[in-house]
């Protein structure tokens, strides 16, 4: 099996019940997201972009309590429902440890929660995960390098390239002419002083 490319799919909120449950805050639709069917789940200590923006780097978020575990840790996700936005979850620990109390599941807090790459669902050929467009190369009009996608960003009405050098293009069919994941590439009809 290759390295895993863990990537953040949500952040836990806090515990659910008594049983050491947690709440989870899916970055997607709770219905729709990845962790509902990944296994193998990586807990990671948040990071919260800089107030620079990106890429001027990253803290960590404020921690509210020890942690019960060491981070970063791979657990295996028992059962998953989706509860409203959120999503309740057990988890079985992979070194033998006992199943968390509600305390330790509140004192989780904040972690995000990553799931391997190879376990998202696959993609309709119109289809992209935001996680494959970052570090893409955009090529605007005449071929003009306009630089490197940092960041998707969903705005509602419709979704937003950010890239390396703060520009912003729209992520629609009327400005994005291909996509090639396998490239690295994106063609867009955009000129490089159009910000």
């Amino acid at each position: 099996m290759a390295d895993p490319h863990w990537i953040g799919v949500g952040r836990i909120r806090g515990s659910h019940g008594v049983q050491g449950a947690l709440k989870i805050e899916p970055y997607a639709a709770a219905s729709e997201s990845v962790l509902r069917h990944a296994r193998r789940w990586r807990l990671v200590e948040a990071v919260e972009p800089s107030p620079d923006g990106p890429p001027a780097g990253q803290v960590p978020a404020p921690r509210r309590a020890a942690r019960p575990l060491a981070l970063p840790q791979v657990v295996r996700r028992s059962r998953c429902r989706v509860q409203g936005d959120a999503l309740v979850a057990e988890l079985v620990l992979l070194d033998g440890q006992p199943p968390l109390t509600r305390e330790q599941a509140l004192a989780l807090k904040g972690v995000e929660i990553q799931v391997d790459r190879a376990d998202f669902p696959p993609t309709q050929d119109d289809e992209f995960y935001h996680a494959d467009l970052i570090g893409c190369e955009v090529i605007g009009q005449q071929g003009a390098r306009l630089g490197t996608v940092v960041a998707v960003d969903d705005h509602g009405a419709q979704q937003v390239l950010r890239l390396d050098d703060g520009m912003l293009i729209p992520f629609v069919e009327a400005i994005v002419q291909s996509v090639d994941i396998a490239a690295r590439r994106i063609q867009a009809d955009w000129a490089a002083d159009w910000r």
